[in-house]
């Protein structure tokens, strides 16, 4: 019997040995937990988009050339690079979306974020459309076998060309070069300048272009601005008449106070713009403003006081909207949009509605097809009314441009959604499942498997 007992009890300590031996063997059971969105936030904003945690494969030099390429971009790109298998394909939708709320919250609504799992790419965008995102990442880590800097330079500068509405950011061979041919043509037009001096310069008129190209897209979105906020006064002006008429009632509405605050702090915000999302802040303030005054106006009048609802999809100018009205941008399917009185009966009428125009090289168009600089100008009219901008925005320019990623108030949605098809190849990231890329084996371990805070700039 005491025997029989020691056998039973040796084999009991065997099998939890061997247990205890297959764990340590899995590499999950090494991987780290992935950092908090705070923690990785924090070094976003001290200036360094890569966040690095204890662990990574990636070498010095490595860690170094993705960084370069990252401040590089033209638009903001943030990666996180962990040990691998930190985080496993079933949660990258949850992990995206706290990265993703947090620069939502931080006042980064429009970014693009890369997580490299040990050297597993996986990559999520509120700039570009979801499933160029997943196309980018693919033909990024392809594109440049062997060599991750590249592959990450080549990933930036195709996310750069596709917020800019480039078709060029899904053709094939490397965009490391900056995206301008095929990694084979550029060496040809390389060798063609007069040494590196030439090459210097041409990279330099490049980005002068680019500076140029960006300067006047800002000047063109703030005079839009500019103008809802005049606006936006004369109605101030036009109602103040009726506020005095109605006597210390109008007087002590408390709206009205807030619609006066509003357009003031509106102009200082105005003042302030040195980029395009700051807009953001701007018509965030006038929604707001632009509400206080329809009740003011209710009050003032009798009436009943409106419901808070989305501005008016066709000019955000028209303020709160009354119902929603089913329309179609050309050759796009129907939807349900929010409209002001008169939009939405000239809808119904079968008229077009009075749409906000704005000037795009020389030419007038509706706002939402006006390209990537307005994207802030539309989130922080719409922003803040859940999911109302993913739909109402679909097949438009702007909604190309919105993908996925605003959903509820900011990233949460586009992300959440992207990876819980992760295993029928969802639309964030590339590869397989869900966003895997491939670079191959940089002998790091592992492979490649599958605004402003206190003024500053990140």
């Amino acid at each position: 019997m005491t025997h029989s007992l020691r056998r039973t009890t040796a084999a009991i300590a065997a099998l939890i040995a061997g247990l205890f031996a297959v764990f340590a063997l899995s590499p999950a059971a090494h991987a780290a937990a992935p950092p908090d969105a705070a923690t990785v936030l924090a070094t976003w904003k001290g200036g360094d988009h890569l966040f690095v945690q204890s662990g990574s494969p990636l070498s010095s030099d490595e860690q170094s050339g993705i960084r370069d390429a990252l401040k590089g971009a033209d638009n903001k790109i943030y990666a996180v690079a962990l040990p691998d298998n930190s985080v496993q394909e079933s949660q990258l939708g949850t992990y995206f979306t706290e990265l993703g709320k947090a620069l939502d919250q931080a006042g980064r609504p429009m970014a693009t974020i890369a997580v490299i799992d040990g050297k597993t790419l996986y990559a999520a965008s509120s700039q570009v459309k979801q499933s160029v995102v997943t196309r980018i990442t693919s033909l990024s880590t392809n594109a440049n076998p062997g060599d991750i800097v590249a592959g990450m330079e080549d990933f930036t500068n195709r996310i750069d060309l596709a917020a800019s509405g480039k078709r060029t950011a899904l053709d094939t061979g490397s965009k490391a070069d900056g995206g301008s041919g095929t990694g084979a043509l550029v060496g040809l037009g390389v060798l063609a300048l007069v040494g590196g001096g030439g090459y210097f310069l041409y990279s330099k008129n490049r980005k002068k272009k680019l500076e140029a190209q960006r300067a006047a897209e800002l000047a063109a979105v703030k005079t839009t601005v500019e103008e809802d906020v005049t606006t936006f006064g004369e109605e101030i002006t036009a109602l103040d008449t009726d506020v005095k008429l109605a006597g210390a009632g109008g007087q002590n509405i408390t709206e009205w106070q807030t619609a006066l605050d509003s357009y003031e702090k509106a102009k200082t915000q105005l003042d302030s713009i040195t980029q395009a999302e700051q807009v953001r802040d701007v018509t965030t303030t006038l929604e707001d403003g632009r509400y206080a005054l329809a009740v003011v106006k209710a009050r003032v009048n009798n009436q009943p006081v409106p419901e808070r609802r989305a501005p008016c999809f066709f000019n955000p100018q028209h303020g709160p909207s009354v119902r929603d009205v089913r329309w179609a941008p050309p050759g796009g399917a129907p939807r349900e949009v929010p409209a002001c009185a008169a939009d939405a009966t000239a809808v119904e009428s079968g008229y077009d509605p009075q749409t906000r125009q704005v000037m795009v090289n020389g030419q007038y168009r509706p706002y939402y097809d006006a390209g990537p600089a307005y994207q802030p100008y539309a989130y922080g009219y719409y922003g803040g009314f859940g999911d109302i901008m993913t739909m109402m925005f679909v097949g438009t320019m702007m909604g190309s441009m919105l993908g996925g990623g605003f959903g509820m108030g900011g990233y949460g949605a586009g992300y959440a959604e992207g990876y819980s098809d992760a295993g029928a190849g969802g639309d964030f990231g590339g590869g397989d499942l869900g966003g895997g890329g491939g670079w191959g084996d940089f002998g790091g371990g592992g492979d490649f498997g599958g605004g402003d805070f206190g003024g500053g700039d990140w």
